[in-house]
């Protein structure tokens, strides 16, 4: 079985130090159209790293195995995004005990995204991840699943991320008894990009809730966008929910239905 822990993830790569700080860096992603995208990371200290491993470990702790390995493999990822957004809160990240403009991080829940079958968008957050799928929008092609939540956006905008928030997406996980879905796309700042099917019927479902893993995990970064459509196959009721952390500064963590 492949690392389950975050610290001994971030210990491997160096970044899980009691003191010191990591200096300032560029991260570059590769978009759809091949062009490279440049990151600023800002000057960091380790301890907040570490925090931020103690935190999400501890949190992690009751999940199964696959779970836990998806954010593993994925650490220095999600510290370089934490990174990216400390360039404009400047803070630092502090967790739990943050404050302000200090950073904490959030594993993903239904009430953070807009309802994709509200419409127009007021915004209107989701109340579950269940989702009853008609014949109409299985026979209907992509479908709207993660979108914008801004006041006044047409249907199937882009969710934009502010300047001191990131988003990180790594994978998706599926408990519904009967499963309606079986392929995503993710838009990325207005590219499209490949699909990837869903396999979650060829998932061993003993080890829990049956996920799939992106192949390239999506970090929305400070002022970037993004957006996701799913493929419905039949009518049911699906449970299909994202696996990742949502980054943001304390003063936005306060709100105990959205945030």
């Amino acid at each position: 079985m492949a690392n389950t822990s975050v610290v001994e993830a971030l210990k491997a790569a160096g970044l899980y130090k009691e003191t010191g700080r990591i200096q300032e860096q560029m991260a570059v992603t590769i978009t759809a159209s091949g062009e490279e995208k440049e990151h600023k990371l800002a000057e960091i200290d380790y301890f907040d790293i570490k925090t931020f491993a103690d935190e999400l470990d501890i949190a992690l702790k009751l999940q199964n195995e696959y779970v836990q390995s998806l954010y593993a493999k994925n650490a220095t990822k999600l510290v370089d995004l934490i990174r990216a957004v400390n360039v404009e809160s400047a803070s630092g990240f502090k967790g739990a005990v943050g404050s302000g403009r200090q950073l904490d991080a959030i594993m993903l829940r239904a009430e953070q995204f807009q309802d994709p079958d509200i419409f127009p968008i007021a915004p209107t957050y989701r109340t579950s991840w269940i989702r009853n799928i008609t014949a109409a929008m299985a026979a209907a092609g992509p479908t709207n699943f993660i979108e914008s939540d801004v006041a006044a956006a047409a249907a199937g905008t882009e969710l934009p991320m502010a300047n001191e928030e990131g988003l990180a997406i790594l994978g998706f996980a599926n408990p519904a008894a009967a499963l309606c879905v079986d392929a995503i796309q993710i838009t990325y700042i207005a590219q499209a990009y490949n699909i990837q099917n869903l396999d979650f019927e060829l998932v061993n479902p003993f080890v829990g809730d049956v996920l799939v893993e992106l192949k390239q995990p999506l970090l929305v970064f400070p002022k970037e966008t993004a957006l996701v459509n799913v493929k419905y196959y039949r009518a049911g009721i699906d449970e299909l929910r994202p696996i990742g952390l949502w980054v943001k500064m304390s003063s936005n963590l306060r709100a105990l239905l959205t945030s």
